[in-house]
């Protein structure tokens, strides 16, 4: 699309919200149970933010039923049969002001619940939280023009997720104060136009979490997503609430300047993403990697990814290229298959000439340590098999092994999901915007 007639913006289904505003996502009628009694309220429903992203209910009754309740009890709510899906924000402000009155006002958490039917979902809407921007194509809306758009796809389906038109206020407010906010928008279909039922929506709203996650550096979960039909109306939410991580500087796989880089990561995740056991070992790689890359302490951040690396080393070498058996695999030490996982994906084990540290504590070790791998397992066999023998390493030592066995396995996860763009290297000094590093395997 032109600059000069770009496209209007993915609506939301609920307001973005500013940086740990609440969002309204129903006001009217709630039926409260306690014990066996059931009655029905008036109240709202919430998706808040602090002190972690939840969904929860908030109502007042003078019902005379509920004067026994144990309001520190079990108290649940839920929407009655027939509610609207959508709220009236205007009747959801006059309900909050009206909450105090009540003889009994309580507060909860709502259980996960998806509401209506998907039986002929065509489309998915959701929101995204604590995402950087990355320059993408351009959209129109609210007076200006931005260039916020990703199109993506990935096996089955084709997503479009919009950076919302206000993104440089709400970022910098985010930057200040931390915490949560939705940043984007983004919608997603079949390629082919087919209804999704809930199970594939479920799928690719995990697909979703796995590579923006991993892109991203943090825990960013889809919220609230939508179902509409073919004939665009409303019939599906789900308000499951996933983890999301608050706010804070990240180690970010995808430059701001690498949209094509992001949509080749798409492409190589999707493609696997039918696969169930694949789906299962990109998922609990993603999830090693982000322990990882939280820091604090070093060595068990250190250790994660280490662990990450034998997952992967295993199914590399035994389940997909099968050039060893598990009673082979089993018999060679934990570097040795690292070696050998980094070179099935053509990557150097060399020690990097920067790790001033790491090379020196490499050289010192005894026996000495001949490899990247080599060093990293020492250490970590340090900390998971401890002994008063065994040498201790300074920090500085630890944070250059971290910032290795990180790159080692942002490389490897690569590798397996054919990605043959662009990415920022943990162990590259450089961090300002489009210091990227093209994979070792692409042509």
């Amino acid at each position: 699309m032109s600059l000069s007639n770009p496209p209007s913006p993915v609506a939301p289904t609920y307001p973005l919200g500013g940086v740990n505003q609440s969002i309204v996502l129903h006001s009217g009628d709630l039926t409260a149970f306690e014990g066996g009694t059931a009655v029905t309220v008036d109240g709202t429903i919430r998706w808040d933010w602090l002190p972690t992203p939840r969904i929860t209910y908030t109502f007042s009754t003078d019902d005379p039923k509920t004067n026994v309740w144990n309001i520190d009890g079990n108290i649940e709510a839920s929407i009655p049969d027939g509610e609207p899906l959508l709220p009236n924000v205007a009747e959801a402000t006059e309900t909050q002001e009206e909450l105090a009155v009540g003889a009994l006002a309580v507060e909860g958490r709502l259980a996960p619940v998806m509401r209506g039917s998907a039986s002929d979902v065509r489309r998915v809407v959701f929101q995204l939280p604590n995402l950087p921007q990355v320059h993408g194509e351009w959209i129109r809306g609210f007076g200006h023009r931005w260039n916020g758009r990703w199109l993506l796809e990935a096996g089955d389906w084709r997503f479009i997720i919009d950076d919302r038109h206000d993104r440089i206020p709400v970022q910098s407010e985010l930057r200040r104060t931390g915490g949560y906010v939705f940043t984007h928008v983004g919608e997603f279909v079949r390629q082919d136009g087919a209804a999704m039922p809930e199970e594939e929506i479920s799928t690719v709203l995990h697909l979703l979490r796995c590579v923006l996650s991993f892109a991203f550096g943090r825990a960013i979960s889809p919220a609230l997503a939508s179902g509409y039909d073919s004939s665009e109306a409303l019939t599906w939410l789900d308000w499951r609430v996933f983890h999301i991580a608050p706010w804070q500087p990240a180690a970010q796989v995808i430059d701001e300047t690498g949209l094509a880089d992001l949509k080749l990561l798409f492409s190589g995740f999707g493609s696997l993403w039918s696969d169930q056991f694949a789906r299962d070992l990109l998922s609990n790689a993603v999830s090693y990697y982000l322990e990882c890359i939280v820091m604090n302490p070093l060595h068990l951040a250190t250790s994660a990814g280490q662990a990450g690396l034998e997952l992967l080393a295993y199914e590399r070498l035994v389940e997909e290229q099968q050039v060893l058996t598990s009673a082979q695999y089993k018999s060679r030490t934990a570097h040795e298959n690292i070696i050998s996982l980094l070179s099935s994906h053509g990557a150097s084990h060399a020690l990097p000439s920067s790790l001033t540290n790491l090379t020196k504590a490499a050289g010192s070790a005894n026996p000495p340590c001949k490899s990247g791998p080599e060093i990293i397992t020492r250490m970590r066999n340090g900390v998971i098999h401890p002994s008063r023998k065994k040498p201790k390493f300074t920090t500085d030592e630890w944070l250059e092994a971290w910032e290795l066995v990180s790159s080692y396995l942002v490389l490897s996860i690569l590798g397996r999901v054919s990605f043959n763009g662009r990415y920022r290297d943990p162990v590259n000094p450089q961090r300002h915007p489009g210091a990227v590093t093209k994979v070792p395997w692409a042509p």
